[in-house]
């Protein structure tokens, strides 16, 4: 075993010990007030193991994050911290080539029902919930080991839980010390029943089923309108002085369809945070007293954003177009990222060539391939693809189809209606036939996912400094492996018309081998050969991602942006003047 990760081991082991603090142990606050967050969506479950939009995570967070783990990771200083597991032991290997953890759970937590909080809950969702062959989740696909191993849980005692792999994965404590918990006493008779797909709707939200140990319950859903969640009474958390967090009543996710619309309400006063666009900026910074504002901005973000097609579309010539490397090439040098940084980012935005985020230790700038816009490229891209061109301009493929398609985004995101209609029109020059058409968010989710109706989406990840946390995303039959979906995931994918290109298949391979891989310096080339290849092959085509922008109300206090946190990452502490 290499010396660095001894060290590592004996470290981790460490901050379990030293660390006792959790956070929001050391701060002070008031109680009382609310907070109003805008979204352009409302959710559509409450069902962790179902959601696929952030709509629905950005809610279920409220009761299931925030506190709800058994580690947190800091926004500000990056570290994990304790949290419903006050020490752990590992992960450390064992004699028999595996590799576990021994989590030692707080005792007197309670869920938000009143019901004890114990081992039963963490060994219940390990083994029952998410390992369960007929409950798929994207958390899964994360977890899984090399050679398709899933974790395993076994109960100590009511407050001590084993975790343990057959074999070494790297990412196991901060994966698994990070798992959503499900209570048993509610969860299990839907497990019992498979129905578990039906557990937790948005109804569950009205009829007050939701139970979880994060800081806030939602409790009122109107649709288009907005989600009211509460303090939960139960909560375990209390700050320097003893008194119980959350500080805030409640919290409410406002739905305001538009950024047009959420920068109005912003302005009058109807919420408290919001993100600015790059265009905003200036304005807003400008007007900080005047609207009694903080704003600021804080680097790049973890996200990307990026043009997927639809390699399993059921038009035949489709299919033939979007799987054809020099057609997604001709795509990306068709792309004017300076174009859309200028004009819609006001210059605060990064060009993305890479699927690693600007942020992590892992992002690889020297190894990827770069497309700069240029349509003569594009031009030659096509015709290396077998494109041409007829008497009236228009692009033709090697049977004389003329190229035609429609690409989406989710209506009410101004910054990606934007880069829509730049790369539409850039598109029509060389001679597609492109309508661009913007969508309600989450009707775009569920058809690209479930139905398969599309052509192409400019959508965007959240990201995060580990690449293995796209492994939904980039396995081969990973969940949301939209682009090229597996029909053991999607229903409506045609197995014969499926396809599997060789590059997949070694990308597949590097997020299947790294997690066992203890050298770092080996996992460094594993995700550089990693950028190489999507850079290379354009499964998705990378557009650009803004500054990380953030405002808010002054009288909102504990703001504490961070390389990992916005505004609300601490949102257990926050509170109002």
């Amino acid at each position: 075993m290499k010396k660095w990760f001894l060290t590592a081991l004996i470290l981790t082991v460490l901050t379990g010990l030293l660390f006792g603090n959790y956070i929001g142990s050391n701060v002070t606050g008031k109680k009382g007030g609310s907070l109003i967050i805008p979204t352009l969506s409302g959710p559509r479950t409450m069902n962790y193991t179902v959601a696929k939009e952030t709509s629905s995570t950005d809610i279920i967070a409220l009761f299931m994050g925030y506190g709800g783990t058994l580690i947190e990771r800091h926004g500000v200083d990056k570290e994990f911290y304790p949290a419903l597991a006050e020490k752990w032991d590992g992960p450390r290997l064992t004699k028999d080539g595996g590799m576990e953890i021994i989590w030692y759970l707080r005792k007197d937590v309670k869920w938000s029902d009143g019901k004890p909080f114990t081992a039963d809950d963490v060994v219940y969702s390990l083994n029952e919930i998410y390992n369960n062959p007929d409950i798929p989740s994207s958390y899964k696909d994360v977890i899984r080991s090399t050679n398709g191993h899933l974790p395993r849980a076994t109960k100590i005692n009511d407050y001590t839980v084993r975790m343990y792999y057959p074999e070494p994965f790297r990412l196991a404590f901060r994966y698994l010390g990070g798992m959503y918990i499900f209570p048993k006493h509610v969860a299990e008779r839907w497990v019992r029943e498979k129905k578990f797909a039906e557990f937790w709707t948005v109804d569950s939200i009205n009829k007050k089923e939701l139970v979880g140990l994060g800081p806030f319950i939602p409790v009122e859903y109107v649709p288009d309108q907005y989600v009211k969640a509460v303090a939960n009474p139960y909560y375990w958390k209390k700050d320097k002085n003893g008194v119980q967090l959350p500080y805030l009543n409640e919290v409410i996710f406002k739905i305001i369809s538009s950024q047009d619309a959420q920068k109005l309400a912003f302005e009058k006063g109807e919420v408290d945070i919001y993100s600015p666009r790059g265009t905003e900026f200036a304005y807003f910074k400008e007007n900080e007293k005047r609207l009694n504002i903080t704003v600021v901005s804080a680097g790049p973000g973890l996200g990307t954003e990026f043009i997927a097609f639809n390699w399993n579309n059921k038009d035949e010539a489709k299919r033939e177009w979007f799987r054809n490397i020099h057609f997604r090439k001709a795509v990306a040098y068709a792309i004017d990222k300076k174009k859309i940084i200028s004009t819609l980012f006001n210059g605060l935005g990064y060009e993305q060539w890479s699927p690693v985020s600007f942020a992590s230790p892992y992002f690889n700038d020297k190894i990827v391939t770069k497309y700069p816009y240029d349509l003569n490229k594009a031009r030659a891209e096509l015709r290396l693809g077998g494109f041409s061109w007829d008497k009236n301009g228009r692009l033709v493929d090697s049977k004389g189809r003329p190229v035609k398609f429609i690409i989406e985004t989710n209506a009410g995101n101004v910054v990606r209606e934007g880069v829509g209609n730049i790369v539409t029109a850039a598109l029509k020059q060389l001679g597609m036939d492109v309508t661009f058409v913007a969508t309600d968010f989450n009707t775009l989710v569920h058809r690209t996912l479930n139905v398969g109706d599309w052509d192409a989406r400019i959508m965007g990840l959240t990201g995060s400094d580990e690449p293995q946390g796209g492994a939904n995303v980039w396995r081969i039959e990973g969940t949301l492996h939209v682009w090229n979906l597996s029909p053991k995931n999607a229903a409506w994918v045609d197995p014969n018309a499926y396809h599997v290109p060789d590059f997949e298949k070694e990308i597949d391979r590097i997020f299947a081998e790294n997690v066992r891989i203890l050298d770092e310096g080996v996992v460094k080339d594993y995700w550089a050969k990693f950028q190489k290849l999507v850079s290379d092959n354009l499964p998705v085509v990378y557009t650009c991602i803004s500054v990380r922008l953030f405002a808010w109300k002054n009288s909102v206090k504990n703001v504490a942006i961070g390389p990992l946190g916005g505004t609300t990452w601490n949102l257990d502490w926050l509170y109002r003047e």
